[in-house]
């Protein structure tokens, strides 16, 4: 079900209005689906049943029957798309102001210019789309005079609603900022997946950014400087001018912008976090706390795993171990249903293994069963690591032995990640294996280790190493 109830509710409405729906068999038809949903009936509806309902006294015909759910359909279409028009004032002030232009009711021009301007401008959404309402505001005042009276400048006002200048102004303003926030958004998926495409004319944004004074306007500040972060990731100051940018201006963007926003602050410090600069785990850590606090992290009404668990994941190594408790205490029930489980119970397990509660950690990862295969690899990789801290050697034997297996079989790894797991598991079996003051032995262990590229968890096996020296 894509609609929630009062969705559902203004959808009734909408098929029960003349003025979009005047088929009564739509109605008919759409009320015995409306009943079905309502009543949460989990029994298919068969056409048959359907058709005797809508047409009791026809014999049934299927292209008669697909024909109305396809007009129920298109009805549908229209609903959202009312819905949203409703919803988006910049089109709905401008399309007021193009409908009285095109009906020429000279009357209203002036209530009508002077209120959708204002309606703009009190809005708080100050994004690249409302530098293309600005646009498109001041090009409707223009078109509301015929070109043979803007020349005779008959009326007064006709200077200050013709203005060619600001219909300039904003056009670049929101060329700007919209090829900035796609420039963004494609460079950050070439550092995901391999692309080949390329966005043309990028040269001509610096020449513009360097020929006016854009400081003032939130999207082409803010997205100019996450180019620089993404095309510079060993300049922090850039980081940093994009952290005050976000604190002024962030306030400015609708909630969908603002997670890519932060989402671009994350990925400098997880770039950060991945060459060795453990601070920005802090700084990865308030990023999430501000958006958080922004309410942005939601999706639909729930929270991703990714996100739930890379918060706790950075709670953690930052030592906030009272705060990711309660973290997960308050946002585990926004995750999807099919998540909350295994994402809880990881996320638990991880909390108790940095409070070296090892044998809290195998309880609670041996009550769930993992679908996913990254929450499989990242759990018997805390348990492989529990079984070693509680010198369970017999039972870390074995285990080891079974995750070796796994990973073999387990088709859907890539050949890099199963190479970077069987580093693991041999380094683990040398760790356990080498004897406690065996120096030579050791620092053997660890030039190897350290050499060798692709090593889950390779910090905590030094750690372990070191322990035996």
């Amino acid at each position: 079900m894509h609609l929630d109830t009062y969705e559902l509710n203004r959808f009734k409405k909408y098929v029960d209005s003349p003025y979009f729906n005047v088929n009564e068999s739509l109605s008919s038809l759409f009320e015995i689906y409306y009943d079905h949903i309502k009543n949460g009936k989990k029994e298919e509806l068969s056409k048959q049943v359907i058709w005797s309902i809508v047409y009791p006294n026809e014999e049934f015909k299927d292209s008669k029957y697909r024909k109305l759910n396809s007009d129920l359909l298109r009805l549908f279409e229209g609903f959202l798309a009312q819905d949203l028009f409703e919803k988006d004032s910049f089109l709905k002030n401008n399309l007021i102001l193009k409908a009285i232009g095109e009906k020429k009711i000279r009357k209203l021009y002036k209530a009508t210019v002077s209120s959708t301007t204002k309606a703009l401008d009190m809005t708080y959404n100050r994004s690249a789309d409302y530098l293309l309402a600005k646009y498109q505001n001041e090009k409707e005042k223009l078109n509301l005079y015929p070109e043979s009276e803007i020349l005779r400048k008959r009326s007064k006002t006709i200077e200050k609603d013709v203005n060619i200048a600001e219909i300039s102004k904003y056009l670049d303003q929101f060329y700007i900022a919209e090829k900035l926030k796609y420039y963004v958004k494609l460079l950050g998926w070439k550092k995901l997946i391999s692309l080949e495409q390329d966005i043309n004319h990028t040269e001509i944004l610096d020449e513009m950014l360097d020929e006016v004074d854009y400081t003032h306007i939130a999207p082409i500040m803010i997205y100019s400087t996450i180019s620089k972060t993404q095309l510079h990731p060993d300049n922090e100051e850039n980081y940093i001018e994009l952290k005050k940018q976000v604190n002024e201006f962030i306030d400015y963007f609708p909630d969908m912008e603002i997670r890519n926003i932060y989402d671009a602050l994350l990925s400098f410090c997880v770039r950060r976090v991945n060459k060795g600069d453990l601070s920005y785990q802090e700084e990865a850590l308030e990023v999430y706390k501000d958006a958080l606090q922004k309410e942005v992290l939601m999706q639909n009404g729930y929270m991703t795993a990714v996100t739930f668990n890379n918060i706790v994941f950075f709670a953690l190594r930052t030592g906030a171990y009272d705060w990711a408790e309660q973290f997960i205490s308050e946002y585990s029930p926004m995750l999807n249903e099919k998540d909350r489980i295994s994402s809880t119970a990881m996320s638990r397990a991880r909390l108790e293994f940095y409070r070296k509660d090892y044998e809290k950690v195998i309880e609670l990862l041996q009550q769930v069963e993992m679908e996913s295969v990254v929450f499989n690899l990242n759990a018997k990789t805390i348990l492989l690591f529990s079984y070693y801290e509680l010198d369970e050697f017999d039972a870390l034997d074995s285990f080891v032995n079974s995750f070796r297996v796994y990973v073999n079989r387990e088709k859907s790894i890539s050949s890099r990640k199963k190479s970077h797991y069987k580093n693991l598991i041999k380094f683990i079996k040398k760790i356990i294996n080498v004897r406690y003051g065996d120096t030579e032995a050791i620092e053997k262990i660890k030039q190897e280790l350290t050499e060798t590229p692709g090593v889950v968890s390779k910090p905590y096996l030094l750690e372990k190493l070191n322990e035996k020296v």
